[in-house]
């Protein structure tokens, strides 16, 4: 991998306003805040997660399209799934994989999920564009009627999809949108996240430009995940992104975690050798090969 002169793209991403969502959820005792996490793991870590949006803009000039990764001087990076179970902490084995936004999901299970009323539900559901959902404002209001109520399962499940609708997949401002809530019916968030970010990365990395609209947080937190954490890279306070990125060498990464001993890597789903992952845009395939460095697996040679 030959250093090279790079072009630059005007890449964007989604940054939606967490304001009131983050003070909500500050409001909560730090008993119920633990309880939040007993039912639905992660999420408030990755709502809390300040984000770098000019690291994420520079490290989206490095994706490699034909191979699906990032592609430094002298080594490749590419989120996996089981970097991302590791850091959402929601388990995926054996459960069903999203397949596709249904508009017709039965209104009764979103509300039972909800702990609402049908008619509630119903009056609720508003349409945007081309899909249904629900307000974030509607479900803020919610949340806070639930909180003083101390009605604490209506409550994390009213927080816990305002989450996954704004910050997971942040399709639309202010909106929580029927992809955003059928992928939290279906309790597996995982393969669809990292769909997201392969989508976005290839869609936009065509086009040269536009809005990545992916879970910033979470890849930002992978990326961090890897980067040095002592040094004289990380010393370099006063140098820019491209500057920093451009003089990383293999060597100097956190490859890969402990926790990733013994654990099933996946290189398949059913009856295809190489996962497909389906996303709220659309569906994608990933080569679960280039992870194996990153998952504790020495490779021969360059993948």
């Amino acid at each position: 991998m030959e250093s090279s002169k790079r072009n630059i793209y005007s890449f964007k991403f989604k940054d939606p306003d967490l304001r009131s969502l983050c003070n909500l959820v500050s409001r909560m005792h730090p008993v119920y805040i633990i309880n939040f996490g007993k039912n639905y793991d992660n999420l408030l870590s990755i709502l809390n997660q300040q984000v770098d949006h000019t690291a994420l803009v520079t490290l989206a000039q490095f994706y490699d399209l034909p191979l699906r990764c990032f592609t430094f001087q002298d080594f490749q990076l590419t989120p996996t799934l089981e970097e991302f179970e590791r850091l959402v902490r929601i388990p995926m084995k054996n459960k069903p994989l999203f397949e596709g936004i249904d508009e017709s999901f039965p209104l009764d299970i979103i509300a039972s999920t909800l702990h609402m009323d049908e008619k509630e539900a119903e009056a609720n559901l508003e349409t945007k564009g081309n899909t249904k959902g629900f307000s974030l404002s509607f479900l803020l209001e919610r949340a806070h009627t639930l909180l003083k109520a101390e009605s604490w399962d209506a409550c994390y499940s009213t927080i816990a999809l305002a989450i996954y609708g704004i910050v997971l997949f942040p399709n639309m401002d202010g909106f929580i949108d029927m992809a955003a809530i059928c992928v939290f019916l279906n309790g597996n968030p995982l393969p669809t996240l990292l769909a997201d970010v392969y989508y976005y990365m290839s869609h936009r990395y065509t086009k040269k430009k536009g809005m990545i609209a992916c879970c910033a947080p979470l890849l930002y937190q992978w990326f961090l995940e890897h980067l040095p954490k002592t040094g004289a890279w990380v010393e370099q306070t006063d140098v820019s992104w491209p500057q920093r990125l451009g003089s990383l060498r293999s060597e100097d990464l956190s490859w890969y975690s402990k926790e990733y001993i013994n654990m099933d890597i996946i290189f398949s789903c059913g009856d295809f050798p190489n996962l497909p992952l389906i996303g709220t845009q659309g569906c994608v395939n990933v080569n679960p090969i280039l992870s194996l460095r990153q998952l504790g697996y020495p490779m021969e040679g360059p993948p």
